[in-house]
């Protein structure tokens, strides 16, 4: 056998790698751990998994090298060879993109510089939620919690909204189309004021359908505002960026919507009591007017005590109508706040309604399927709240 050389070894492993039909042009995914950019503009960077790591290479010119960070998981595209004067192993790369959550981002990106660039994020066109909706529309999953929170909030707020939920999937494939429809179901009843699109917080995978163009496009096209209350503060979708209004939670959405009754009351009552000031100080303003009035009457006046008279019951008849007009000011005004009495919760169980919680959890019972037998249960009524178990269920057969 004749001998060779190490340079002659080592060119013949390359070329045979440079000729093998995966390795001459191949896909790596791996995570970046160490990385150094030359001033001549090459970046030596090393991929790794669980068990391996791959010296590597990105030519000046090469694409993705804003991606090489350590720590970052990416698909490396090149060739593997050997790397001759140093009979080292070393993948070639040309092209880097960002793998799992940095691909997700980049996609992010890109979807919001093109939504962007077509106005659908314009603060202009945005609009208000109405001040007191009668029927909140809901697209979100009837078993997620999210729902959960939004039915608890408006009931706790405003009982007299009305929800209308368009049930969809919030994850998984196919989510983002059943998300659209479900916004332009709502979009098309007449009668709904708002839209709230909402789900809980998970992976950005989890979220993703709200990143997708068509939810997007069919929010913008709503013909009423939409709240977007999609995850936790700190994640944000493109639909947050399109909808009217972008709120932290679903629960924030469903704050967003709706007043707060006893912020309504408290208003009332501070508008009534403004008012009843006013209005006596305008009659006392009209007493002092007249009485400084009468006092120079008297001063330059002869005595003439018929007009003394007259004077005197034009006063009492100005008295007696300013006080009759206050009277009927503080009677509708109490009426109007007597009627957002009776829309509240407390009047509500008054007439023999009552709250039904799960004592475990204090989530509200709004329909049977909520509670199993030998649930634990806090009763709320009008003076107070009693517990108690589940013995048997009756199913509403109307």
């Amino acid at each position: 056998m004749e001998a060779v050389s190490v340079s002659d070894a080592l060119a013949y492993l390359s070329a045979l790698l440079a000729s093998d039909e995966l390795l001459s042009d191949v896909c790596i995914r791996g995570e970046v751990s160490r990385c150094t950019r030359a001033a001549s503009g090459h970046s030596y960077f090393t991929l790794k998994d669980e068990q391996s790591v791959l010296e590597s290479v990105l030519f000046k010119g090469g694409l993705g090298q804003e991606h090489l960070e350590v720590g970052d998981e990416v698909f490396a595209f090149g060739r593997v060879n050997v790397y001759v004067p140093q009979g080292r192993l070393q993948l070639v790369a040309e092209y880097i993109k960002p793998a799992g959550a940095g691909e997700l981002q980049a996609r992010f990106e890109e979807m919001r510089e093109k939504l962007s660039n077509e106005g659908l994020f314009s603060e202009s066109r945005k609009r208000k939620p109405v001040e007191f909706p009668k029927f909140v529309g809901v697209v979100t999953s009837k078993d997620a919690a999210a729902w959960l929170d939004i039915q608890r909030t408006v009931t706790d707020r405003f009982p007299l909204v009305e929800l209308v939920l368009a049930h969809t999937p919030v994850q998984g494939d196919g989510a983002a189309e059943t998300i659209a429809s479900a916004l332009a179901l709502l979009g098309s009843l007449p009668e709904i004021d708002t839209i709230i699109v909402a789900r809980g917080g998970g992976s950005p995978e989890d979220l993703w359908p709200f990143n997708e163009e068509v939810v997007a496009r069919a929010i913008f096209a709503s013909p009423v505002p939409v709240v977007s209350g999609v995850g936790h503060e700190t994640d944000w979708s493109i639909s947050d960026l399109v909808a009217d209004v972008r709120a932290s939670t679903p629960t924030m959405a469903a704050m967003m919507v709706v007043p707060d009754s006893d912020d309504l009351n408290n208003s009332l009552e501070l508008i009534v009591r403004n008012m009843d000031s006013s209005v006596r100080n305008g009659i006392a303003g009209g007493v002092n007017q007249l009485n400084s009035r009468v006092s120079i009457m008297n001063s330059n006046i002869p005595d003439v005590s018929m007009l003394r008279v007259r004077v005197d019951e034009l006063g009492g008849r100005i008295h007696l109508g300013s006080m009759r007009d206050l009277l009927r000011a503080s009677e509708s005004l109490g009426n109007l706040k007597n009627n957002l009495k009776a829309v509240g919760p407390q009047h509500t169980l008054e007439r023999g309604y009552s709250i039904v919680e799960k004592s475990d959890d204090g989530k509200v019972v709004t329909n049977i399927s909520q509670v199993t037998l030998g649930d634990e249960v806090k009763i709320t009524v009008s003076d107070g709240a009693f517990e108690g178990d589940v013995s048997r269920k009756i199913e509403n057969l109307d």
